[in-house]
């Protein structure tokens, strides 16, 4: 089987609906569509010879790519002898005037734009197109339809500025392009309606991005990595919903070879919350007012509590399932779709929304935030806390979805009193009466985690109560305000989880067996909290150093995976990852600027 694209090298377009990744090659070997969790039609990614892909063929060499600043629009360079060639990448957006303040805030007609241009020589194109479906079990063959190819009865449609012909299950176009000629292709989701192709494709989408970009009022240090970090977070982000998934990707690995395989298409109530704090403090309001109100839609689904651990764009989290036609990357089989940690007990998650609800209310009161949650806000808060209150006391999974019996973990107890600790800040900050007991039941927590989650033989807070082991999100009761980051408990914390866990200038999520096959890549956000920890200790020269390896790890174009092998510096997990990007977020403010904290 021929080797797979290094998760690293690829690079991210959407239009807010769905999203495609493509190599430095110009292929593009990941689309789902017509939205980010639907079944792939381009699968290449997690099986090259079964999977699909949209290739330029004939033997040219990356020379290189880069993104247009400040958009998701992708030029990618080939060459080949004296010929020269850039492709050149997007998903279609135009900018709605008034979008009000929910909903989508530009159109997209879910297509794909290729255009590739010659800028030296005679360029001899072979393009191919190579949809594959039922995750790589299924071939169709395609009818030229006026000139265009659709897949009868499949979601894709193909129409270009040369002419098209069907070779079994796919279509190519060849062509030769003089300097300054360029060919275009455009793929559609709607196999029933004709294309018309634009002659200039490009300058609503670019306008586009130009215009969302210019609200971000971050200026210093790594600026840039920053930026396409938000842009990043914004092409995560399902624009009719407001929902927010994890990453584009299923199945990528953790640990190659091993089944440390997930489906990340979906929404994470923790890790979302995690991105909304990060557009506030760049100063984009409405993706964070838009996750919002996508949580507010979904109170109460299923019969769950004002908050679940994961939800689908639409409808339930489907139940997790193999695709044994598909090899998986490197051999890393399964591919899976869906995903069984949606019945886990996550008790943190009420603490996130609240510490969330709090940031934003503190920058924007209720300005911004949807009729509905506006009204209920009062009621969604005390039910929050509430939860959080009655979970207090009972073992969970936890953030890392532990496999195995519950346990009574430092960071979920931790998070329960962030709970109602932000639920007091926002009631007194909107003017409504704490529930009696809110302080008492906090002071008892706080008093019960200090007390518990510490080990003296460890020197250092621990994972659980009783418990030995290390864990990496610990560090985060220093960055919410549970524990005083400059105490000299928590500073002990830092240097005993920088001995015990980190790797070459990364860190471990955990060193413990957790029951799975494979030892994964270190974790990226672990390190860019250990890098803040140190900030909020005090201690901002070595917070510069400890960020130092994961700001040098991205990508060329600034991308993230979920994890890092140190050794080799390859990425790993699915990609690109909103929690990474996240994480840079915060702590490159919390070093480098003025991180108002959640």
């Amino acid at each position: 089987m021929p080797s797979q694209t290094p998760i690293e090298q690829h690079a991210i377009i959407g239009d807010m609906r769905s999203a495609a990744l493509v190599t430095g090659a110009a292929t593009i070997d990941w689309l789902c569509w017509p939205c980010f969790d639907s079944p792939p039609v381009f699968a290449a990614l997690l099986d090259r010879e079964t999977g699909g892909a949209c290739t330029v063929e004939g033997g040219w060499t990356a020379a290189g790519r880069a993104y247009r600043a400040g958009t998701a629009i992708l030029d990618t360079h080939l060459t080949r002898g004296d010929a020269a060639i850039t492709v050149t990448d997007l998903m279609p957006l135009s900018i709605i005037a008034d979008p009000g303040n929910t909903g989508p805030d530009a159109d997209a007609p879910g297509r794909i734009v290729r255009i590739l241009t010659c800028m030296a020589g005679l360029a001899e194109i072979d393009l191919r197109i190579a949809p594959r479906f039922d995750w790589g079990a299924t071939r169709v063959k395609p009818a030229l339809d006026d000139g265009q190819a659709r897949w009868p009865g499949r979601p894709i449609r193909a129409a270009a500025t040369h002419p098209i012909r069907i070779e079994g299950a796919d279509a190519r176009i060849t062509a030769t392009l003089a300097k300054g000629e360029r060919l275009i292709l455009i793929l559609s989701h709607d196999e029933d309606v004709r294309i018309v192709i634009d002659a200039d494709p490009v300058s609503a989408t670019a306008a586009y991005w130009a215009h969302w970009s210019s609200a971000s009022h971050y200026q210093a240090d790594h600026a840039a990595l920053m930026l396409r970090s938000a842009i990043t977070l914004k092409l995560l982000t399902h624009s009719a919903s407001g929902g927010m998934i994890a990453a584009v990707t299923t199945s990528l690995p953790e640990a190659i070879g091993h089944g440390r395989n997930w489906d990340y298409r979906f929404v994470w109530t923790r890790d979302a919350i995690f991105c909304v704090s990060a557009f506030m403090a760049l100063g984009f309001q409405r993706e964070a007012a838009e996750f919002l109100r996508f949580l507010h839609h979904r109170d109460g689904e299923g019969g769950h509590g004002p908050l679940q651990v994961m939800y689908a764009l639409d409808g339930p989290v489907p139940d997790e399932v193999s695709h044994p036609a598909l090899r998986g990357w490197r051999d890393s089989a399964p591919v899976r779709s869906g995903n069984g940690a949606n019945d886990q007990a996550q008790h943190e998650i009420f603490g996130e929304y609240l510490a969330g609800l709090n940031l934003y209310t503190e920058l924007h009161g209720t300005d911004g935030l949807c009729r509905e949650l506006v009204e209920n806000l009062e009621s969604f808060v005390r039910r929050c806390a509430r939860a959080a209150i009655d979970r207090f006391p009972i073992p969970d999974q936890g953030i890392w979805e532990l496999r195995g019996p519950a346990r009574h973990l430092l960071h979920s107890k931790a998070m329960c009193w962030v709970a109602v600790d932000r639920a007091r800040r926002i009631a007194d900050r909107l003017g409504f009466v704490p529930d009696p007991d809110w302080q008492d039941i906090a002071d008892h927590m706080l008093e019960q985690l200090c007390t518990q989650g510490w080990n003296n033989e460890a020197g250092a807070y621990t994972m659980e109560y009783g418990g030995t082991d290390l864990d990496i999100s610990t560090l985060r009761l220093g960055l919410m305000d549970v524990l005083d980051p400059k105490s000299e408990h928590f500073r002990k914390t830092i240097a005993a989880h920088e001995t015990a866990l980190g790797r070459s200038g990364f860190h471990d999520r955990y060193r413990f067996d957790d029951g799975l096959a494979g030892r994964e890549g270190a974790f990226l956000t672990g390190t860019f909290w250990m890098a803040g920890a140190l900030a909020a200790s005090g201690d901002r020269d070595a917070a510069a150093r400890a960020i130092a390896p994961a700001l040098a790890a991205a990508s060329d174009l600034g991308l993230y995976g979920e994890e890092i092998d140190p050794d080799s510096g390859a990425h790993l997990g699915n990609f690109p990852q909103g929690l990474s990007h996240m994480a840079l977020i915060h702590e490159v403010l919390r070093i480098h600027g003025d991180d108002p904290g959640r």
